[in-house]
Formats: C-alpha cells, sequence, structure tokens
C-alpha cells in the first residue's frame, strides 16, 4: 500500500507539471501594438494649420483607429489561447455522496435506492489529465480561421483610416473655402472704406449728392455684416474639423492652401476596397473547412489519479486508491443533414458576395471615371472664372480712379463692385469643387 501510495504521488507531481503551462505559468507577452499616443502640439506648432498635421491628429486620436489596433492585438492572443487548449488540462474532480436507505422490521428496503446500485454512497478525489490527441485537421484550420480574422482586422483598419482621411481632407477644404471668403470680405471692405473717406470729401465738395452717397453708405454698412458673416462661417466649419481631428483648440488661425495630389490609377485588386471582398471569399472557404472539421471523429487521451469509494471509513479509503486512463471517443453519427444545410448558407453568402464585388468594382470605375471628367471640366471653369476676375478686377481699378473725379457714378461703381464680389465667391467655389474632386480621384487611388 506505501509503494501504491508512492507511485500515485510521483504520477501526480508528473502530470501536474507537464499541465502548468496551460493554466498557471505566464505565456509570453503576445506582441500587441501599443495605442497610439494622443496628439499634443509642439511649440512650434500651437494649432495645426495643414492639412497633413489635422490628417496626423486625427490618426492618432481617433478611437476607431485605436479600437481596431486592440482587435488586432486580442486575435493574437487567441491565437496564443487556441495553443493552450490544445496542450494538456488538469482538473480535480471531488465528490461525497450519501445514499441513505430505510428498511422494515423484515429487512425490506421501503425508502432508498438500490443498494447494488448506489453501495450506499460514492466518496472520491481525483486529478484527471486530459489531452487531445489526432486534431491536426482540427487545430490547422481554427489557426487559419484566426489567421483570416486577423486580415480583415487589419483591413478594416486600412479602410478606417482612408475613411478618416477623406471625412479630415473634405471637412478641410471646407473650411479653407470659408476662410478664403473671410479673406476676400475683408479685403473688399477695406477699399470700400478707403472709397468712403474719398466720397465724403467729394460730396462736401458738391461733386457727388448726399443721396448717392447714402447708398456707397449702406453699401459699406453690408459688407461689414458680410465680413461678420463670413468670420462666423468660417469659425464653425474650422470648429467642426478641430472637433473630427480631436484637436482641443479655439484660437481662430489661417489655414494654409492645400498642396493637390497627383494623378494617380484607380486602384486594383490589392486596395483594402478590393481585398476586403477576396478576404471574405477566404473566410467562407475557411467556414466550410470549419464545418467538416467538427464532422471528423474527435479522439482525447485521459489519464486520471486518485481514490474512489462507496464508503467513508478510513479503512475503505485507504484501500481505494488508484489510477486510470485511456481513450475518449467522440463521433458523431447523424444531425439530421445539418451539415448540407449549413453548405447551402454558405453558398448564397458567397453569391451574395460576388454580386457585392462585382457591383463595387463597376461603381468604382464609373466613380473615378466621373472625377476625372469633373476635375478636366473645372480646370475649363477655372479658367474663364479668373479670366473674368482679371478683368472686373481691372473695371473696378478704373471705376475707382473715376470716381474721384466725378466720372463715374456711385451706382454704377456698386455694380461693378457687386459683380466683382460675385465673380470671386464663384472662383472660391470652383477651386473648392475642383480640389474636392482631385482629393477624391486620390482617395480611389488608394482604396
Amino acid at each position: 500500500m506505501r509503494r501504491l501510495s508512492c507511485l500515485l504521488s510521483v504520477f501526480l507531481l508528473l502530470a501536474l507539471k507537464a499541465a502548468v503551462p496551460a493554466w498557471a505559468q505566464q505565456p509570453a507577452a503576445p506582441p500587441v501594438l501599443n495605442a497610439p499616443p494622443v496628439y499634443t502640439p509642439s511649440a512650434a506648432l500651437v494649432s495645426p494649420r495643414r492639412l497633413a498635421d489635422f490628417l496626423q491628429a486625427a490618426r492618432q486620436n481617433s478611437p476607431l483607429l485605436r479600437e481596431n489596433i486592440n482587435q488586432v492585438g486580442q486575435n493574437r492572443i487567441d491565437s496564443l489561447v487556441r495553443a493552450r487548449q490544445n496542450g494538456v488540462q488538469v482538473g480535480g474532480i471531488g465528490s461525497a455522496l450519501y445514499y441513505p436507505s430505510i428498511t422494515n422490521s423484515q429487512g425490506e428496503s421501503v425508502l432508498g435506492y438500490d443498494n447494488a446500485i448506489s453501495n450506499g454512497g460514492n466518496y472520491a478525489a481525483i486529478a484527471q489529465a486530459t489531452k487531445p490527441i489526432l486534431n491536426r485537421f482540427q487545430l490547422q484550420t481554427d489557426y487559419q480561421i484566426l489567421a483570416s480574422q486577423g486580415q480583415v482586422l487589419r483591413n478594416t483598419g486600412r479602410l478606417s483610416a482612408l475613411d478618416l482621411r477623406r471625412s479630415i481632407t473634405d471637412q478641410f477644404l471646407t473650411a479653407y473655402a470659408a476662410e478664403t471668403q473671410l479673406t476676400f470680405s475683408r479685403s473688399l471692405l477695406t477699399q470700400l472704406r478707403e472709397q468712403d473717406k474719398m466720397l465724403r470729401q467729394l460730396v462736401n465738395g458738391g461733386i457727388f449728392k448726399q443721396t448717392q452717397y447714402l447708398s456707397f453708405y449702406l453699401s459699406v454698412r453690408t459688407q461689414e455684416v458680410t465680413v461678420e458673416q463670413d468670420r462666423l462661417a468660417y469659425r464653425r466649419e474650422l470648429g467642426t474639423l478641430r472637433a473630427l481631428a480631436g484637436v482641443a483648440d479655439t484660437a481662430l488661425v489661417t489655414l494654409e492652401a492645400p498642396t493637390p495630389p497627383s494623378h494617380r490609377p484607380l486602384a486594383g485588386l490589392l486596395a483594402p476596397a478590393q481585398r476586403q471582398y477576396t478576404l471574405d471569399s477566404l473566410r467562407l472557404r475557411l467556414d466550410r473547412q470549419a464545418i467538416d472539421a467538427t464532422y471528423r471523429p474527435k479522439v482525447s487521451a485521459v489519464l486520471d489519479a486518485g481514490l474512489q469509494s462507496s464508503s467513508y471509513l478510513p479503512v475503505a479509503l485507504a484501500h481505494s486508491v488508484g489510477i486510470g486512463g485511456g481513450l475518449q471517443l467522440t463521433l458523431p453519427i447523424f444531425d439530421g443533414h445539418q451539415r448540407q444545410l449549413q453548405y447551402q448558407r454558405i453558398e448564397l453568402s458567397e453569391q451574395s458576395r460576388r454580386g457585392y464585388r462585382q457591383f463595387i468594382s463597376v461603381q468604382r470605375r464609373q466613380q473615378y471615371e466621373q472625377l476625372e471628367g469633373l476635375i478636366r471640366a473645372s480646370d475649363a471653369l477655372l479658367a474663364r472664372i479668373r479670366e473674368q476676375v482679371r478683368v472686373a478686377d481691372a473695371l473696378v481699378g478704373a471705376a475707382r480712379q473715376q470716381l474721384a473725379t466725378g466720372d463715374v457714378a456711385i451706382l454704377d461703381y456698386l455694380n461693378l463692385v457687386t459683380s466683382y464680389r460675385t465673380l470671386q465667391f464663384s472662383l472660391t467655389q470652383a477651386q473648392t469643387e475642383q480640389l474636392r474632386s482631385r482629393f477624391a480621384l486620390d482617395y480611389l487611388a488608394e482604396q
């Protein structure tokens, strides 16, 4: 008996030593990417002014991109967990069950289980070690699924970064257009105020009537209101831009003109938007493979050691110590043809995937060609507007000189100024739309 106890102790120590890495040891730190730091502008850059600065701030502050990085790290941890699950697993089993039995005066049982079945009780303390074996196909399939999920997460991160870049760029162009309009409104107001001083002298000299000057005076006050409206519009658009980028600043700064991107061809099948459907195809193939794996026989090696007895007496327990081992087989036989039904679900998903991919391919090509056409039309329109603005600027300058001598009526001068203001606004809008089309084309070239 003492020799059996020693052998049992040695066996338990060996089993625990082999199983400790599966549940007690700290695994090596997985290569999880660190979360990006919060954006903090340097002393030289108190507030972002360039498009590149806002894009950098948005990438560093975006919780969506940070979450995607964490999800990639979780996927790597899931791979480590799956590796541990395939190792030796040790568990303890303990039971202390008593089955009472009541008999009458003749010795017949009137209450209780049949003693041949229950033996009056069950007392056990067992350590059991299990290890899956002959599961190469299942393990390989699980690893492939986890790897595919990691690729999907990384591709989703690239798409999220591109969408963020598109949102920031579009809002930056809107804010820059508002700033350009504000700059022109201020410049025009300065000119009108200079003319106002001169016209007062001409009115006092009798060259113009007081009623004519009142029209000009009203135009100056109207331009002052326009400047305030443009300032509020710029402040609103700049605040929206900073909110999208996660920049905590309220100063009204001057944005730098964005550099138009170069013309690039449409992205191919390796682009994130196209690769998404390739990864979906791989996922569906692995889903089918996972279904096949669930219908394969599963074999596990089982080894246990401890004591089991039908009596709680020390003498009985001392003689009930033992060990056991063997193989455990799980084999599916019939499940109502669920396997074929799952195959049909995967086939329907594959049909949807092919439809989406074909549609997105045609749509992206159509958008790319449409943007190319818009850019060509915008270039032609900008050339015409710039020529008209040049002519209008010359006319306003000439009229300003003649206004000083009284050769041009005040109302005619105001009409020229109004036309010049309208052309300048059209120029700002056309420039913004051209830049927006160029950046959208660049987005399609990378997406």
